[in-house]
């Protein structure tokens, strides 16, 4: 028992520091390729629920925590910082959590709180560390549901990844 929990472990922390190493990649890649940065989030994203699904949800706390923390340091655009640490990196735990609970009227509900309760979030960091005359534009309410019909696009891309990895990878690596 001792020798394999021991190379699980060693294995966990492998995967962790390249599971940290490719998100941090993506993030910073932000700074970049300005262009994609919407897209990079999500994908960066999808490297928490791979964690979960690879090793487990302690592992993939300690793999969100270290790509929070090293990003505020690396990253030269704090928005892209904010983003990860406030939705993004979360998400994947925030979904997987939601999801357990087999309701799918009340899991969207869920997710759309949480989405909105994230931008408010950020809204605010935003506005009183970075920007302190950041103000409401006139076409807010239109904002409003643009994102959520965003949100709910990249739920769904981000449920077949899940999904795919999960029957074509993770099930093949456990037999």
């Amino acid at each position: 028992m001792g020798k394999h929990n021991i190379n699980n472990k060693a294995s966990f922390v492998a995967r962790g520091g390249i599971y940290v190493a490719l998100s941090l990649f993506l993030l910073y890649s932000t700074s970049f390729l300005p262009f994609n940065t919407i897209f990079l989030l999500g994908v960066a994203s999808a490297i928490i629920p791979l964690s979960i699904l690879t090793t487990n949800i302690q592992n993939s706390i300690i793999v969100y925590v270290s790509v929070s923390l090293l990003s505020y340091f690396l990253l030269p655009l704090k928005s892209m910082w904010l983003s990860y640490t406030v939705f993004f990196g979360l998400y994947g735990f925030i979904k997987l959590y939601i999801e357990k609970l087999r309701k799918i009227s009340l899991e969207f509900i869920l997710k759309i709180v949480y989405f909105n309760i994230s931008m408010g979030i950020f809204y605010l960091i935003y506005k009183f560390l970075f920007v302190s005359s950041l103000s409401i534009p006139g076409n807010f309410l239109f904002l409003i549901l643009a994102y959520q019909f965003m949100f709910i696009i990249y739920d769904y891309a981000l449920t077949i990844f899940i999904t795919y990895v999960d029957s074509n990878f993770i099930h093949k690596l456990n037999n």
